[in-house]
Parts: C-alpha cells; sequence; structure tokens
C-alpha cells in the first residue's frame, strides 16, 4: 500500500524530469505542507461570499470575488513562507 510521502516522491521524480523547476517546487510544497490544495476553494469561497454580502450586482461580485481572493490568497501565502522558513531554519 502506498502511503502519501511515497506518492508525493513518485510525483517529484515524474515531475522533476520533465519540469525541472516549477512543478518540483508544487510537488515540494504539496508533499510539505499536507493539505494546501484544499485551502484555495476555501479562500475562493471565502471572497464569494463576502464579495456577495457587499455588492448586489452579479458583475460587482465577480469583480469583488477576484479582489477578495487575490488579497487573501497573499496574506495566507505569507504566512505560509514564514511557517515553511522558521520551519526551515529550525
Amino acid at each position: 500500500m502506498l502511503n502519501v510521502l511515497s506518492v508525493g516522491a513518485i510525483c517529484a521524480d515524474a515531475l522533476s524530469a520533465s519540469y525541472p523547476s516549477g512543478a518540483l517546487l508544487l510537488a515540494t510544497l504539496a508533499d510539505r505542507v499536507p493539505g494546501i490544495f484544499f485551502g484555495l476553494p476555501l479562500v475562493a469561497l471565502a471572497s464569494l461570499v463576502f464579495a456577495a454580502t457587499h455588492h448586489e450586482d452579479p458583475a460587482a461580485i465577480g469583480l469583488a470575488t477576484v479582489h477578495w481572493s487575490v488579497w487573501l490568497g497573499g496574506i495566507l501565502g505569507i504566512v505560509l513562507a514564514a511557517v515553511l522558513l522558521l520551519g526551515w531554519m529550525s
């Protein structure tokens, strides 16, 4: 039976052969931070709900959703980078 770490290692090896920089970084992040991809739909959903509570026009809701997704994604990305950096330094 395969565990998560061996699947991550297999994916990293397969991706590094064809796309050495970006795919390897993505595989490393996904391997090191379990559940990182579960956070992306939550950020999108939180942005949509927040935008929908502040606007009535569908076009304005769409623009506000993108705006809040960028803000939330940026803030959470900075927190993630800080946590990974602190973990790497220790």
